[in-house]
């Protein structure tokens, strides 16, 4: 079981991640909204493509981070709610180097889905 310092400890660390998603997030939203209103003068189709490209990749992005926020989002319920630390799947105490890898993980190693994390 984690010790309450431990805790508050992840619970300062996620809302820094949070926060830093959340700003990667808003910058990204821009950049597409940039993306898209410079698309209407493109000169020819090699720009078209490279606007394309940049515009998937900030989407792909986007996703990432708005996957991440949840995670994130999802971890610090858990402190509210008592059950941070806890694997999801057994009960198990999640061992605090995992958590330090990734403070957001709900499952021991051996538990998680092989597409997952």
């Amino acid at each position: 079981m984690l010790k309450s310092q431990d805790v508050r400890r992840f619970q300062e660390r996620l809302k820094t991640e949070r926060d830093a998603i959340e700003s990667r997030i808003a910058t990204n939203k821009h950049g597409i909204q940039e993306t898209v209103q410079d698309d209407s003068g493109v000169g020819d189709s090699g720009d078209e493509s490279n606007l394309l490209y940049e515009r998937e990749a900030e989407i792909d992005e986007n996703a990432r981070d708005q996957k991440e926020l949840a995670q994130v989002n999802r971890a610090l319920d858990r402190i509210e709610q008592g059950t941070y630390g806890l694997s999801e799947v057994s009960g198990k105490p999640i061992p605090i180097e995992r958590l330090e890898a990734v403070p957001y993980a709900t499952t021991l190693v051996d538990e998680r889905p092989p597409e997952a994390e």
